[in-house]
């Protein structure tokens, strides 16, 4: 059997696809009411209060009356029945995954903020007669509505899709025009879409609303937005972050094609471990692309190590501060709270043309409010960790990396020792590269003691390895 009850709209409830015939008047109050709580114990004297709106013929009658609407809702739902009788009241029985409205709750949870918004059908309980249910219960749910709504549209300003957002926006300040937050994604819309002249008009407008109506001023976010999303770029020259290339880079050709196609901007990259191993070589190749494409953001790279893998990693607000400041904004105008620096960062970055190299993450979590919005923009991330939901809800672009492959160990010792070494004792070279099992970091600090040591055999390299390792 399967059952679907509907909540976010006409309340409705379809039995294998087939709409059941429900009751009128207080059943389907009774209905709606229980629904809008589900799995939740709701008393007799709250059912009767809410069917009577307060003002029941007396209470005798009302709860022989409330029995009688409950046998009525009962045998009109069939096998479909969910109401439950508890002690000194009933409950709606069902599967979350059987009703929108925990559908909807489940999604937004999970950051699929457009699978859950159409979970709505119109307005919540439509056509159940009851102003207690729209006086109590509506009026959260579409704030609940609005807050999700609001954060979907927060991560496709983050892809860059202002420009598809501003007729939206401004349906939304029209309906709400004291709502600060829709304000924000206007004014970050209309720069992001190549509009700075209608960004500083729609902030005046709020300005002036918030004045006539509530005599404040606009809060910080917005105030940032127009002393920085607005303002002129900072005369303090172009954040040049990037760390030193790797002296000695060889191989990892199928992963270089691989990125080729991210280079124009637009986009997340994620490069890990196939095994989650250190030492495999996730940020010689991050830094010697990010040289490579360089060229391709003249706005600014910048970069942070995150220290994902050590005990302490980057608080993700004091990354924000150094990236902003890099871009002209002084600490004492940072927003205090996380969201808020977040969101001014993405409007700084959002008409520039920036590379963001993040370095030993740690989860989605740290690395999410450090992602730049705007299509010019482009991060690469790198991780021991696979970062499964940025690449399924945000559409990062995976690089797992493994091994190096024997040749390209054997090029990359051959980089640091001189081929003539290698070639004079072939066979220690093979066992020194299956020693380090084409980890570029091993290999490095095995080719670093030989530098350090010119007199130093290949084999008596391989054996002191063998040595230090026990």
């Amino acid at each position: 059997m399967n059952v679907e009850y509907r909540v976010l709209g006409p309340v409705e409830v379809l039995h294998d696809g087939v709409p059941v015939a429900l009751p009128a008047g207080r059943g389907r109050v009774l209905l709606a009411t229980l629904l809008l709580r589900p799995n939740r114990f709701v008393s007799v004297d709250e059912l009767v209060d809410r069917l009577w709106e307060g003002e029941p013929p007396t209470l005798d009658r009302a709860h022989k009356t409330l029995h009688m609407v409950v046998r009525r809702v009962r045998l009109a739902l069939g096998e479909a029945n969910c109401v439950r009788t508890a002690t000194g009241g009933y409950l709606a029985e069902v599967d979350p995954e059987s009703l929108d409205l925990t559908r909807f709750r489940r999604l937004a949870a999970e950051g699929e903020f457009g699978a859950a918004l159409a979970q709505w059908r119109g307005e919540v309980a439509a056509g159940v007669a009851s102003p207690h249910l729209r006086r109590e219960d509506v009026p959260p749910l579409v704030e609940e509505r609005l807050v999700v709504r609001g954060r979907r549209i927060d991560a496709d300003l983050a892809r860059g899709r202002g420009a598809d957002l501003v007729g939206e926006l401004r349906e939304l300040t029209r309906e709400h025009p004291l709502r600060e937050g829709f304000w924000a994604q206007l004014v970050h819309a209309l720069r992001q879409a190549g509009r700075p002249q209608e960004a500083l008009a729609a902030y005046e407008e709020i300005s002036t609303h918030l004045a006539d109506e509530l005599g404040v001023e606009p809060g910080r976010p917005l105030q940032h937005l127009h002393d920085r999303l607005l303002a002129p770029v900072p005369s303090g020259g172009v954040p040049r972050q990037l760390p030193e290339a790797p002296a000695h880079f060889t191989g990892r050709a199928a992963e270089l094609a691989r990125l080729a196609p991210a280079a124009a901007g637009g986009a997340t990259v994620v490069i890990t471990a196939t095994a989650g191993a250190a030492g495999i070589g996730k940020t010689a190749l991050a830094v010697r692309w990010a040289h490579e494409i360089a060229g391709r953001f003249p706005d600014g790279q910048l970069h942070a190590d995150l220290r994902g893998s050590s005990a302490t990693p980057a608080d993700p607000a004091d990354v924000l501060a150094d990236f902003l400041g890099a871009f002209g904004v002084p600490d004492p105008g940072l927003p205090a709270d996380l969201p808020d620096r977040a969101a001014l960062y993405r409007s700084v970055v959002a008409d520039r043309r920036v590379l963001v190299l993040l370095d030993d993450a740690r989860d989605v979590e740290q690395v999410r409010p450090l992602l730049p919005a705007g299509p010019g923009c482009l991060a690469v991330v790198t991780s021991r960790n696979r970062f499964t939901g940025l690449v399924v809800r945000e559409g990062a672009i995976p690089v797992p990396l493994g091994v190096l492959a024997d040749g390209d160990a054997t090029a990359l010792l051959a980089a640091h020792l001189g081929e003539d070494r290698l070639a004079a004792e072939p066979d220690a070279a093979a066992e020194l590269v299956a020693f380090c099992g084409g980890l570029p970091l091993a290999l490095t600090a095995a080719a670093a003691m030989a530098v350090a040591d010119p007199a130093l055999s290949v084999r008596a390299l391989v054996d002191k390895c063998r040595d230090l390792r026990g």
